[in-house]
């Protein structure tokens, strides 16, 4: 009987070696490790060993190229490394990390559950959008904000949460445009006093961003009607219309128009305060 079993056991062995050295069982094979290559890579990225994860990671990715998760790592691993890397090396990982993260968008249409498909695409996007904004490329990073907000997986709080980013950079362009046209003897007195932005460049822009700025807030405010922030920098967007303009009447409209919605915003806050949960 216990010969038997050492017969079994030796076919077993024998049946399981054969079986990974076919094709389908290298294959297989390779899986296998490479998700430990990856689990590896996961352990110490959390250590804060991001060139260690770096290593493995990128292993998992050439043993199993068809995993978005290996991709989604990998860019994630690079991010942590190009920080503190000269120029040139920077810009070489950023694009590395940049294809990592378009790897993983594109692998993700092979998964069957939606919610993981769907779970790749938002990290993914955000990243890239992070890539662009740390490489000031602020067209690019906007881009992939909108493709995040409006792609078939954006629920309601990341696309009102993309708008009202997006609408506040718009602000702050509008912002320094009168910020250097301000007149130092009443910014502290006045902070909304009339700007005379006479360059039309300088003029344009201006416009273009309190418009943009202004689209983009009520975009979020269109999903989410009382989020007290994008209210916050819609008065701040009006302001910016008050300042660019001397008509009396045209002042007074914007000035009651942006206090009104200041008024809401705190009357918000006091409703938010009030439905917290107490400590």
């Amino acid at each position: 009987m216990k010969s038997l079993r050492v017969i079994i056991t030796l076919t077993v062995t024998a049946g399981l070696t054969a079986l990974l050295l076919t094709a389908s069982g290298c294959a297989f094979a390779k899986k296998v490790i490479a998700k430990d290559k990856l689990n590896q890579g996961a352990i110490a990225f959390n250590q804060g060993r991001y060139k260690d994860a770096l290593a493995f990671i990128e292993r998992a990715t050439q043993l199993d190229p068809d995993n978005p998760n290996g991709w989604l790592y990998y860019g994630a691993a690079l991010i942590k490394t190009y920080n503190e890397l000269p120029d040139e090396e920077r810009n070489k990982r950023q694009e590395e990390a940049i294809s990592a993260y378009k790897t993983a968008l594109e692998k993700a249409n092979n998964l069957k559950l939606e919610k993981d498909k769907c779970s790749i695409r938002d990290n993914a996007i955000g990243y890239l959008a992070k890539i662009y904004e740390d490489k000031g490329d602020e067209n690019s990073r906007r881009e992939w904000m909108l493709k995040r907000a409006e792609g078939e997986c954006a629920k309601d709080d990341i696309k009102a949460a993309t708008y009202y980013s997006i609408g506040v950079t718009y602000w702050k362009c509008a912002y320094d445009e009168t910020q250097r046209y301000a007149d130092k003897q009443k910014i502290n007195t006045d902070p909304f006093h009339y700007r005379n932005i006479y360059t039309p460049e300088d003029k344009k822009k201006h416009e273009d961003c309190t418009n943009k700025g202004l689209e983009y807030i009520e975009k979020a405010l269109a999903v989410k009607p009382e989020y007290a922030d994008a209210l916050s920098y819609k008065s701040l967007l009006i302001r910016e219309k008050q300042k660019t303009t001397n008509n009396e009447a045209d002042r007074k409209k914007y000035n009651d128009e942006a206090e009104k919605i200041a008024r809401q915003v705190m009357e918000l806050n006091k409703k938010q305060a009030a439905q917290a949960p107490q400590g």
